[in-house]
């Protein structure tokens, strides 16, 4: 805190103009940089682009410099530019620059002085050595004239830095006699005076930075500026030294602030006025879990942990604007979720209106040093008997996990469990025995659920588990059937194979309960209902809920068995060619023939065949059958090609192209008869994964189309990447043509797209002459659809093929 406020009053009071930037924009600036450049206060400047105060010629040169220096290259350190004011006037310009880390982030520090009357006065010494010598009096910098490797005159200001009687004092005398005897980098000053005077000579000018030695023998550090002149005919040196003493000091304390920011073990935060954080420290990130990159930009609050209500942080935040600080004991969570307890320390930084700027937080987790309180807190929050949360941390974690599911669109299910024949068991074999009951019962839970979920008992033989993060009602039936089954399982109590059982209540956020109380009420009650229909079983709240997830279940497990049942076929639908009407060929679609309920449509088993992961045994299953059906047509002499689709699961399996080519093998059909078909989402999903399996798929034969295109979202950027040979109108567009003037410009913006990129186009969904009409004067190349056939059963196939033109 100390150093902060100590570089703050040397960047203040410093003459020269000093910023500090990022990424090439202004974070801090002092008063002396506003005013060079016309502003009122340095706040006005935050965040503006630096190169904005310079003149727009000039702006790609130093952006380039400052792009080099910001990756760590070695660039020069001082250089001129012209410089831009606020009211658009122009001036010389002198930029020295330097780069450092600070809390992982790199920032250049940039020093800027107005050269224009120096710049000048070198002007006007080609024109008049008298004014020359006027201003060479006048300067406010120590200035002097070297000839022959000597000072021959000097200035009142170069007395008085030296502390020296007189100018004559100082004639006649070597650099290196006001120096001291080796500079810091070790060489002597003599030798290196030596050296940088012929080499001002050489080329014209030189700065650098020089240790000089006073009359009483202080040191201290300048820059100096070299640069050759004609003076009465003369070769010269003008010299002119600028004590950075402070410059020194304010790169020191810099320095030293990063040290302690880097490297104390208290967690820093840095935020605006507004609270938005700016900056951590590696301690926050150790103690947090959230790394830098994650909560930049955000506010204190993704640390939060409900444990203080509202009226704690109103008593902080106005103490903090009364008396600029704020202290005390804070519970916050970590990014996996865990709660500890830190001591924070909030103090106000003040700019230079006097009012709060910045908000610095430094904290130390305390948490192992409360380990006692722990003890008690744990006690306090959990069951005795088997270690689980009890009613009054599940409140506390089911709120969290509400306010989670509000933040995120997620849902929440909260499953209520009583156990069956519990008091029969226990008055039987005794409370000894039914206590182990309870625990093993806890166990098996807890290693049925995830362990971001949480499993409480609130009493008795009664359980609670809370479920986040999912995305259909089906998987929380399959977790409810999942501790059905594994609590039946018998264990021995007492020497004896005893068998128990649950009834299970579920209720979901939000349509069950808009708060705990709301959704443990309504879980309770689905639970009595779960007894009363025979135990051992579970019941959502909402009877439709419960009906849908049954029917998910079943068919779950009906599709199981269709893949070994023969009760999976193809159809298959042409695909033609638009101008001849002749075949393109087909696209393969599977049907679910149920023995008792007959046509299951795609709709309904397909989306469940994705989630359940019962598509990738579906998709090889259609890939061998479709080319079984090629080998048959190709043995007939017909040359017939057969799309088939990929799910996006599929491409998580990098052996795909190997299980594509063993098929074709055992089929002995060519690559180039089969035409691989996915989704916007299933290219997108893992662009660089997806590409090497294209390209590989590819080398195969394989002709490669993206189905349903222009109703998901695609880079251009990857698309163009992607060695895809086709693309397919999804059949939404198609629906509505020529009628719809938004459907005809996105089919005719598809087919545009897809000519610059040298790919087929196939329109699905075609049935009527007049989309045919409007398809064909558009240029698309093939239709799909029931304007020519239906999809058809292999039995229907060949009479369609002697039938089509």
């Amino acid at each position: 805190m100390d150093v902060n406020l100590t570089i703050k009053g040397l960047f203040d009071t410093a003459i020269d103009a000093i910023c500090a930037h990022r990424d090439g924009r202004i974070i801090v600036a002092n008063p002396a940089f506003a005013h060079l450049f016309g502003y009122d206060s340095a706040d006005d400047m935050a965040g503006r682009p630096v190169i904005d105060t310079l003149a727009p010629e000039e702006r790609p040169r130093i952006a380039e410099t400052i792009r080099r220096r910001s990756s760590g290259e070695e660039v020069a350190s001082v250089y001129t530019a012209t410089g831009l004011r606020r009211d658009g006037s122009r001036f010389d310009l002198e930029i020295g620059a330097s780069a450092f880390v600070l809390g992982g982030e790199r920032y250049c520090v940039a020093v800027l002085r107005d050269i224009s009357e120096a710049e000048a006065a070198k002007r006007h010494l080609v024109e008049s050595e008298e004014r020359f010598r006027n201003l060479f009096k006048m300067s406010p910098d120590p200035t002097w004239i070297i000839q022959d490797n000597r000072f021959i005159e000097c200035n009142r200001a170069a007395v008085a830095i030296l502390g020296y009687p007189d100018e004559d004092s100082l004639k006649n005398v070597h650099p290196s006699e006001l120096s001291p005897e080796f500079q810091p980098d070790g060489e002597s000053s003599f030798a290196k005076a030596e050296r940088l005077m012929g080499m001002t000579m050489a080329n014209g000018l030189h700065r650098f930075e020089w240790t000089h030695k006073r009359r009483d023998g202080s040191l201290f550090p300048a820059e100096v500026t070299l640069s050759a002149i004609q003076l009465q005919g003369k070769p010269s040196l003008h010299c002119t030294w600028r004590d950075i003493t402070e410059r020194h000091q304010a790169e020191a304390q810099m320095r030293l602030a990063a040290g302690v920011f880097d490297s104390t073990q208290e967690g820093i935060v840095v935020t605006d006025i507004n609270g938005n954080i700016l900056s951590v420290n590696p301690a926050f990130t150790r103690i947090t879990g959230y790394a830098g990159c994650e909560v930049i930009g955000k506010t204190p609050s993704i640390l939060k942990s409900h444990h203080q209500d509202q009226n704690f942080y109103r008593v902080m935040w106005s103490e903090l604007r009364s008396k600029g600080e704020w202290r005390g004991e804070l519970w916050n969570r970590r990014k996996d979720g865990e709660a500890y307890l830190e001591w924070l320390t909030i103090s106000a930084v003040a700019g230079q209106d006097g009012k709060p700027a910045r908000y610095v937080a430094v904290f130390s987790d305390v948490t192992e040093l409360r380990r006692k309180d722990d003890q008690i807190r744990h006690q306090a929050y959990h069951d005795a008997l088997t270690g689980l949360p009890n009613r009054f941390l599940l409140a506390d974690r089911l709120d969290h996990a509400l306010e989670v599911s509000r933040r995120t669109q997620d849902q929440v299910a909260v499953l209520f469990l009583d156990l069956d024949r519990f008091k029969v068991i226990n008055d039987s074999l005794g409370h000894h025995e039914g206590d182990k009951l309870l625990v093993e019962v806890a166990r098996r839970i807890g290693q049925t659920v995830r362990k971001s979920d949480t499993v409480s008992r609130l009493g008795g033989d009664e359980f609670v588990v809370v479920l986040g993060t999912f995305t259909d009602t089906t998987e929380v039936a399959l977790v409810a059937e999942k501790i059905i089954a594994t609590l039946a399982r018998p264990l021995r109590l007492a020497g004896k194979a005893v068998h128990s059982s649950t009834s299970i209540g579920i209720a979901v956020f939000p349509q069950d309960g808009e708060d705990a109380a709301a959704l443990l009420k309504n879980a309770d009650t689905a639970m009595y209902q779960a007894k009363a229909a025979g135990r051992s079983c579970f019941r959502f709240f909402d009877r439709s809920m419960n009906e849908h997830a049954v029917r998910r279940l079943e068919l779950e497990a009906q599709l199981r068995q269709a893949i070994d049942g023969n009760q999976l076929e193809l159809h298959y639908q042409p695909k033609v060619l638009v101008e001849t009407g002749g075949l393109a060929g087909f696209e393969a679609l599977l049907r679910w023939n149920h023995p008792e309920q007959g046509r299951i449509p795609p709709m309904e088993f397909i989306p469940l065949a994705e989630e359940t992961g019962l598509i990738i045994p579906l998709s090889y299953w259609v890939i061998e059958e479709a080319c079984r059906k090629l080998a048959k047509w190709r043995k007939g002499g017909a040359d017939i090609k057969v799309a088939i689709n990929l799910s996006a699961r599929q491409f998580h399996d990098e052996k795909l192209p190997q299980r594509i080519e063993a098929i074709l093998q055992r089929t002995k059909v060519p690559g180039s008869a089969l035409e691989i078909e996915l989704t916007e989402g299933a290219v997108m999903d893992a662009p660089g994964r997806t590409i090497v399996i294209l390209q590989r798929l590819r080398a195969l034969g394989l002709r490669i189309s993206v189905d349903d295109f222009g109703t998901g979202y695609s880079s251009l950027a990857y698309l163009k990447r992607f060695p895809i040979n086709a693309v397919k109108i999804d059949r939404s567009f198609v629906m509505d043509l020529p009628d719809d003037a938004e459907d005809a410009a996105i089919v005719r913006a598809i087919l545009d797209l897809a000519r610059a990129l040298n790919l087929d186009v196939v329109a699905e969904g075609v049935e009527t002459v007049e989309q045919l009409d409007f398809l064909r004067r558009a240029g698309c190349g093939q239709i799909q659809g029931y304007y020519f056939s239906q999809p058809l059963p292999a039995s229907e196939l060949d009479e369609w093929l002697r039938k089509a033109p």
